[in-house]
């Protein structure tokens, strides 16, 4: 899996906000967003609405259950697919 294979649609509770999920061989879900409240940078800024995946250049991912790690680049996100499976 990589960054370009996500597919992005609305976040189902934060509006302004994107969302993708992928299951890694291990099983663990991985969680992709952006958005107004997340640990996310935008076009409209940091923190602010993001309504399109060209639009933003850092992300917020949650690996399973674990902590958040906020501000990944697409090429971060690439690397915690890697150490995913």
């Amino acid at each position: 899996m990589q960054f370009k294979n996500l597919n992005f649609e609305d976040h189902p509770v934060i509006p302004d906000a994107i969302q993708a999920t992928a299951v890694c061989d291990n099983g663990k879900r991985i969680s992709v967003v952006a958005g107004v409240g997340l640990y996310s940078t935008s076009r409209a800024g940091v923190r602010k609405r993001a309504n399109n995946v060209e639009d933003v250049s850092s992300f917020e991912v949650m690996v399973g259950d674990g902590e958040v790690i906020g501000w990944q680049s697409r090429e971060q996100i690439n690397e915690i697919f890697e150490k995913n499976g």
